[in-house]
């Protein structure tokens, strides 16, 4: 028989473990923190606890996340250089070692086939590089397009356009816990907000490091995935997108899809649109000429994220005005505001958001609190947000609107004549130039193509081996922790990996997952933000997944912080503001006898804004710790 003293070595013995937070809290107040070592004490885990917690909790939480019968595991804690046996109704000590567990981790699911990733942008990217990281050798990614970055910054963008959130919390690396924020592609300056091109170079500076090349076949259409009669497998038929070649057919263990949402522009046509004499246009697909602007009135139809992007653009190429027409006006965002919710470990409550907002609406004589997606009260003591549309980052539009350049019509067009766009609302503006930002819209090919008939959570027809995800399209939210689209990048691409690693897991949260039906006018593969807000929820029910995507949480703040920091954001958005200024001077385009609105925002206001958002969640803390420890 070998005694328990015999299996445990004295800690002074024994190398410094890195201790690993789970952030998992027991019943009642955490008022310490319990550190739980495996049986050869290599491995340590800790978790809050309170006075009164006991062994059979703890061994409860140790169960849950190795899939150890609690039963089978002993929890010891020392006294000195010697073991003491917990008792069932112990309080649990601070420090245990849990006898029975050789590892906390766990070992992954293998796979006699391929795991095939679906797309090669940003998403597919960091989910062959999580896949990698976790050991997985028996990979392939299937890409329609002929190199790295996806279909909206390959085909839907221009040269003109441009990341409007920063550049910290949008890159490939941005996963990856250690490893600081890009500042350097092919050797230029990954800058602050990088246009197409930088954009197109950091994504393939990324895959060349990661030895994502080797893995991936480009060229290559999708045609259809379907499971494997026998279920042990999908079957993937593919055909080259140039059209020479021949088909193939693949067998996949898991397929990973990240087909993209942004893929065709939304259709509209006017009366009289062959009368109008001007330029018509569709404001994506590199499909404007934006030489055809200078020096002409230009309506730019619709106020999605699209329309902020050509406001800019259509006064760096010298317009004479914009008019943005559109059936509502909705919110935008601005840079300091996007900076400063991924700054913050905590979201930033709306009321500070449309607070901040207000500075520059200020300058276009906006309230935008009194927007159509802003429900609060009479006092404005809350705030929720909820539009189809993300917000567009900009400075830009603000400064334009100010000076004239730009204004805001919430009309539509009737019909169209010589010169002259006629409105639903009687009025007639005399313009050359129409481009048409009306929004680009999913395609519903893609729910057929992954046999795709119910969305649950984020899996294909809930099979944990099949999952699709894509970028929001929606602003839903009452507190607000990131503009970018790249935080919750990286924590899909993680999820989609901790069931392929540990499929069993999937049966603890199916059954509060959200569900979506498929529908040729709302394709399943794109949902809601009521959808995704639960699916992201559910993965607290799984102590060391919550664990982790703790981990993704906090690198939001880690990498801008150490990317942007506040006076060097601030200052560098002055500095472009002020050049804008100088620049439609030298251009005639604005006038002189106006006075030059100074930058809205200084390090003083928003220094302000961080100390109110830290003391409102301090605040909601205590008081949910006071409600626990009646």
């Amino acid at each position: 028989m070998v005694h328990l003293e015999e299996q445990l070595v004295p800690v002074a013995t024994k190398p410094k473990v890195e201790k690993v937070e789970t952030g998992i809290i027991t019943s009642g107040k955490a008022t310490r923190i319990v550190e739980i070592y495996n049986e050869d004490e290599t491995e340590c885990i800790t978790i809050g606890a309170s006075s009164s917690t006991r062994t059979p909790e703890v061994r409860e939480i140790v169960s849950s996340f190795t899939k150890i019968d609690s039963e089978k595991i002993q929890l010891v804690s020392k006294v000195g250089v010697f073991p003491v046996k917990q008792r069932l109704s112990d309080e649990v000590a601070s420090k245990v070692v849990a006898v029975g567990v050789k590892s906390f981790q766990r070992p992954y699911q293998k796979y006699e086939h391929p795991i095939i990733v679906i797309g090669a942008g940003l998403g597919g990217m960091q989910t062959m590089i999580s896949l990698m990281h976790s050991g997985r050798k028996d990979l392939l990614c299937l890409e329609r397009l002929s190199t790295f970055g996806g279909h909206s910054w390959l085909v839907v963008s221009n040269k003109y356009t441009k990341l409007q959130t920063e550049s910290g919390n949008y890159h490939v690396d941005y996963m990856l816990p250690d490893v600081p924020a890009t500042t350097e592609v092919e050797g230029d300056a990954y800058k602050t907000w990088p246009t197409r091109d930088q954009l197109l170079k950091m994504f393939r500076d990324a895959a060349k490091r990661h030895n994502l090349g080797t893995v991936t076949k480009f060229n290559t259409n999708v045609e259809k995935v379907r499971p494997l009669p026998d279920g042990d497998g999908y079957a993937v038929y593919t055909s080259p997108s140039h059209g020479e070649g021949e088909s193939e057919l693949l067998v996949a263990s898991a397929v990973l899809a990240w087909p993209g949402n942004l893929c065709n522009h939304r259709e509209i046509e006017w009366p009289g649109e062959e009368d109008f004499g001007g330029y018509i246009a569709y404001a994506s697909f590199s499909k404007v000429d934006y030489r055809e602007a200078e020096g002409k009135v230009c309506i730019l139809y619709g106020h999605g994220a699209f329309t902020i992007e050509n406001v800019r653009t259509l006064c760096e190429h010298r317009c004479k005005k914009v008019v943005v027409m559109c059936r509502k006006r909705n919110l935008c965002g601005m840079r300091v505001m996007s900076w400063l919710v991924g700054y913050l470990e905590m979201p930033v409550p709306g009321t500070i958001l449309l607070e901040g907002m207000q500075k520059m609406y200020d300058l276009v004589g906006f309230d935008c609190w009194s927007a159509h997606s802003v429900k609060t009260d009479e006092k404005r003591t809350f705030a929720h947000i909820s539009q189809k549309t993300a917000f567009g980052v900009t400075d830009v539009y603000f400064l334009a609107g100010y000076y004239g350049l730009m204004e805001v019509m919430v009309d539509e067009i009737k019909r169209l004549t010589n010169g002259c766009a006629q409105t639903k609302k009687g009025k007639k503006i005399k313009c050359q130039v129409i481009l048409k930002a009306v929004g680009v819209i999913p395609d519903p090919q893609i729910d057929k193509m992954l046999g795709l008939k119910e969305l649950v959570g984020l899996w294909v027809n809930g099979d944990p081996l099949r999952a699709v995800c894509c970028n929001g399209m929606f602003v839903e939210a009452q507190n607000f922790g990131s503009f970018a689209s790249g935080p919750p990048f990286a924590q899909l691409a993680r999820a989609l990996r901790w069931f392929v690693d540990y499929p069993s897991d999937f049966e603890v949260i199916r059954p509060i997952l959200p569900k979506l039906k498929s529908s040729p006018e709302k394709p399943a593969y794109v949902p809601s933000a009521t959808h995704m807000l639960p699916t992201f929820s559910s993965f607290n029910l799984i102590p060391m997944m919550a664990a982790e995507m703790s981990v993704y949480n906090a690198l939001k703040h880690l990498k801008q912080r150490a990317r942007h920091p506040p006076n060097k954001y601030i200052a560098e958005c002055r500095a472009e503001w002020e050049a804008y200024i100088r620049q439609w001077k030298k251009d005639g385009m604005i006038d002189d006898s106006k006075p030059d609105p100074p930058y809205p925002y200084t390090e003083e206001m928003v220094q302000g804004w961080i100390d109110r958002t830290n003391l409102e969640w301090m605040r909601k803390q205590a008081r949910q710790q006071q409600a626990a420890g009646r």
